[in-house]
């Protein structure tokens, strides 16, 4: 339900988030650079603005405490995007929480190689099997939620995946004998 807020309250939040901003931002940063150092400014500024907006829509009570949360939902996010990135790619030794910002150009060239022939890979799936695959492993999504978009079964769900993940092993592993 969307509360449309009154120009008194709105004000009032407005300036209740100034003061956030311009007293406690630091703190916002903080939970922010828990993601890294180079995905912190986006997350503040993504956390305002997300604050501002949500405010516009219905009273929030504690600004700071929503902008908080907001922030460390963020950071949540990113690590899981970076964990179904390193799972896609085939590389459980990827440093989720402490990425480095500068790999050495060799690593870089690897496992840029790696992904290139990867998502060569998904490519070639039969359509179907692609969106199966790119829905569970990329956007996250249930078995279930997945069948009910597509309006099929969670099993046959489960076989797409089943021979997307057979594919791309097979194909990597083929991949990885002939480079050597």
């Amino acid at each position: 339900m969307t509360v449309l807020m009154g120009k008194k309250s709105q004000s009032i939040f407005d300036r209740e988030l100034e003061a956030t901003y311009r007293d406690r931002s630091d703190a916002v940063h903080a939970v922010a650079a828990r993601a890294g150092h180079q995905d912190s400014a986006d997350i503040v500024q993504e956390a305002f603005l997300k604050t501002v907006e949500a405010g516009r829509r219905q009273d929030i009570g504690s600004p700071f405490g929503f902008l908080l949360r907001v922030a460390r939902n963020s950071v949540i996010d990113r690590f899981r995007h970076r964990a179904r990135w390193a799972r896609l790619v085939g590389r459980s030794d990827l440093q989720i929480d402490h990425a480095d910002p500068a790999p050495d150009a060799e690593r870089a060239l690897i496992a840029s190689e790696r992904l290139r022939r990867a998502l060569a890979c998904i490519d070639r799936m039969p359509p179907r099997r692609r969106e199966v695959f790119l829905l569970h492993r990329i956007e996250g999504i249930t078995y279930v939620q997945i069948a009910r978009r597509l309006g099929i079964s969670p099993k046959t769900v489960e076989d797409h995946l089943s021979a997307a993940m057979a594919q791309l092993s097979r194909e990597m592993e083929q991949d990885d004998r002939s480079s050597d």
